[in-house]
C-alpha cells in the first residue's frame, strides 16, 4: 500500500465559491490573501485570467497554466519566492485542475503575482505561501475576504 499526502491544506474552503466560479466568464479577477501562523508569515496579491487574455500570449504555450512573479525585488527578495516557488507551484496546479473539474472543461490560466509580503523574522513559504495563495483565490469570487485582506496589506505592508 502506497500512503499519499494531503499536499494542498485549507482546499475544503474552495467549496464555498463553487456556484460563482460556474458563473465566471474569465475576466480578470484581483484577490489576495494572508496567512498567518506561529513562525510563517505570508501575504500574496494576484490577478487570475485565462490564457488567452494575456498581453503577450504568443510567447505563451496556450496549453498549459502559468504563474508569473512580477513582485518588485526590491521590496522582496527573490529568494523569499525561490523557497516557496514548488509549494506555489502544487497550489496553482491544483487549484486550476480543480477550476476545471467545476467548469466542465479544461482551462489554462495566468496566475498573476504581483505583491508578496514576508515579515523577516517569518517563513515564507512551509505552507504560509501555499494557504495564503489559496486564500488569494478563493477572495476573487468574495468580497468580504477581500476587503479583508486589503486591510492586512495595508496595516501589515503600507507604501513607503
Amino acid at each position: 500500500m502506497v500512503q499519499l499526502y494531503n499536499l494542498v491544506h485549507g482546499k475544503e474552503s474552495l467549496s464555498k465559491i463553487i456556484d460563482k466560479l460556474r458563473d465566471w466568464n474569465f475576466e480578470t479577477l484581483d484577490g489576495i490573501g494572508c496567512c498567518r501562523k506561529h513562525d510563517k508569515y505570508a501575504l500574496i496579491e494576484l490577478k487570475v485570467y485565462h490564457v488567452d487574455n494575456y498581453p503577450e500570449k504568443d510567447k505563451l504555450n496556450q496549453y498549459y497554466s502559468h504563474l508569473l512573479w512580477k513582485v518588485d525585488t526590491n521590496q522582496f527578495p527573490i529568494e523569499n519566492y525561490e523557497y516557496a516557488q514548488e509549494e506555489l507551484r502544487r497550489y496553482a496546479e491544483f487549484i486550476t485542475d480543480w477550476f476545471s473539474t467545476i467548469k466542465g472543461e479544461t482551462i489554462y490560466l495566468v496566475y498573476e503575482i504581483n505583491f508578496a509580503g514576508c515579515f523577516p523574522a517569518d517563513v515564507f513559504g512551509r505552507g504560509a505561501a501555499g494557504r495564503a495563495f489559496l486564500d488569494a483565490i478563493i477572495s476573487c469570487f468574495d468580497d468580504d475576504l477581500y476587503k479583508v485582506g486589503i486591510e492586512k496589506k495595508e496595516k501589515n505592508h503600507p507604501l513607503k
